[in-house]
């Protein structure tokens, strides 16, 4: 069995190194999978994450085969240094949510580049079983019962031998943003919403969180406030993100749906990411989707003038989503499954 080893303080040489090579390893894997070589995630990116919020808090775990005396970190594990990053195996990235789902542990794993298998290639098991062991004694000791894997492209056989199940499954696509003039709908800039919208806005988005498709996962209903729109504009600027967003109305000015358009510093310049397509359930079929849609592409061609690639993330299966990326013209380029855990380690 693989030991588990925590990244300690963000700011030292040795976790700017660790989290240097779970990013390569990660933006390889995936890469592999989608074929496109701006698929990846950033150092950047990781770092903030692992800084946490008022909605989560993350840890980067390795897995190395290297046992040496250490300082304990957080949680009781053993501390990671640069020393250990040859020995790696395996990176398990677990985030905690804080506000709602008091109850889950989500992570990602990621074999180590070094020992990654060829496409076609047989997954080695025992990094997966360390990882999946990790993740029983962190719900034991957390007190968070419920486990959840994401998993891009092929699942290890480990999962089901842990216990786990595929509980939701989303699809990955890309598209080209076509050249479109300002589209019908107000697009408000970086989450600086007017008033007078907010209380419609909130009630989008926490029907969202209740009525979005998520399978077979344990999910709690996210209630937005105006002190939790404030947090995640601010957290949004912090990792260098800027948003356009989308709004629909009802015929008496009242907002009920949203498109969102993230394009984030650490991206290329010609990225950006098509996020959150939400209407009102009584508000569908009125051509509220496109219109939103149309405006906050549009929107983005005018603030980044050198967008022309958009990504999109849909529940697979579901045939309003697949009928928007179809409009579209999105191309899938991989999948991502949930697997779940609901039971005792």
């Amino acid at each position: 069995m693989l030991t588990p080893l925590i990244l300690g303080s963000a700011a030292t040489d040795d976790a700017r190194e660790a989290v240097a090579a779970y990013v390569f390893s990660a933006t390889l894997a995936i890469q592999d999978i989608t074929g496109l070589a701006s698929s990846g995630v950033t150092a950047s990116h990781v770092a903030k994450r692992l800084e946490g919020s008022a909605e989560s808090r993350s840890h980067l775990f390795a897995l190395s085969s290297r046992t040496a005396p250490r300082p304990l970190g957080e949680l009781g594990y053993p501390e990671l240094t640069a020393e250990d990053l040859l020995d790696t195996e395996a990176w398990v990235f677990v985030s905690l949510p804080l506000l709602e789902d008091l109850g889950v542990i989500e992570a990602h794993v990621t074999l180590d580049a070094a020992i990654a298998p060829l496409p076609g290639e047989t997954v080695p098991p025992a990094p997966w079983e360390s990882a999946l062991s990790l993740l029983d004694a962190l719900s034991t000791a957390l007190g968070r019962p419920i486990r959840q894997v994401w998993v891009t492209g092929r699942a290890p056989s480990s999962l089901a031998e842990f216990g786990y199940t595929p509980a939701f499954t989303e699809v990955q696509a890309v598209f080209d943003v076509p050249e479109l003039p300002a589209g019908p709908c107000d697009v408000v800039a970086d989450l600086a919403f007017a008033p007078a919208d907010l209380a419609g806005l909130r009630g989008v988005l926490t029907s969202s969180s209740r009525d979005y498709p998520r399978g077979e996962l344990v999910m709690d209903t996210v209630e937005w406030d105006e002190a939790r729109l404030r947090d995640a504009g601010a957290r949004l600027l912090d990792r260098g993100g800027a948003q356009l967003t989308a709004l629909a109305r009802d015929c008496g000015g009242r907002v009920v749906g949203m498109a969102e358009v993230v394009h984030y510093d650490s991206d290329a310049e010609n990225l950006c990411e098509l996020g959150l397509i939400y209407v009102l359930p009584d508000q569908r079929r009125r051509g509220h989707g496109a219109r939103m849609i149309r405006s906050a592409l549009g929107a983005a061609r005018e603030r980044w003038p050198k967008v022309d690639t958009a990504y999109l993330s849909y529940p697979a299966g579901d045939p309003a989503a697949e009928a928007v990326a179809a409009s579209l013209g999105a191309r899938e380029v991989s999948t991502t499954t949930a697997w779940q855990r609901t039971g005792p380690s």
